[in-house]
């Protein structure tokens, strides 16, 4: 048996003695198939599109971060491999944030001063008779594997970035280098 084109049936309309879905039978007009495939197809895509944004929002990246020049950062928020029992961060004693709730560790000096687009920064920079040299590093926290920076949450719930570096002071036919912390 062979069929003509014009008995094969057209998919998006039912054929007339089709009876209505438990679904469909509320509705007042005679829906086509189509529109109700588009309807779930969009509902489906709506919901995913929910999901996905409301977990983002409320979850933390779990991947490392990688600045300016590859310096990576710290995929979790401590430093237990190189401080096992931890330990408790230090206000800062320059920059924008010495009155903040302490979030970094170590160096002789810690704040915003050290900054450049959220890392340690790097370069030299010259304030006469003075000149700075700016240079960050991936070596002071982590036993087995050296990062420059890691997050940190304080109290008040806000997390801040730590990057690691050196700042060497040049003046006067004196230069003194410190370990210095970025917190950004």
């Amino acid at each position: 048996m062979t069929l003509t084109f014009e008995q094969i049936p057209d998919l998006s309309v039912a054929a007339p003695d089709a009876p209505r879905s438990r679904a469909l039978t509320r509705l007042r007009v005679k829906p086509q198939r189509r529109t109700v495939l588009r309807g779930i197809a969009f509902s489906a895509l709506a919901v995913g599109g929910f999901v996905a944004s409301a977990t983002s929002r409320f979850s933390s990246p779990a991947h490392a971060e990688t600045g300016p020049g590859g310096l990576t950062g710290w995929d979790r928020n401590d430093c237990k491999d190189a401080f096992p029992n931890g330990y408790s961060p230090q206000k800062d004693n320059v920059g924008s944030h010495t009155a903040r709730a302490a979030a970094c560790f170590g160096g002789a000096y810690r704040g915003s001063t050290y900054c450049a687009s959220g890392w340690h920064r790097s370069g030299t920079v010259r304030d006469e008779p003075v000149t700075y040299t700016y240079k960050p590093v991936s070596n002071s926290c982590g036993a087995t594997t050296k990062k420059n920076a890691w997050r940190w949450t304080t109290p008040d719930g806000v997390w801040w970035r730590c990057s690691d570096g050196n700042t060497t002071v040049s003046a006067g036919g004196t230069t003194n280098t410190y370990f210095t912390i970025c917190r950004y």
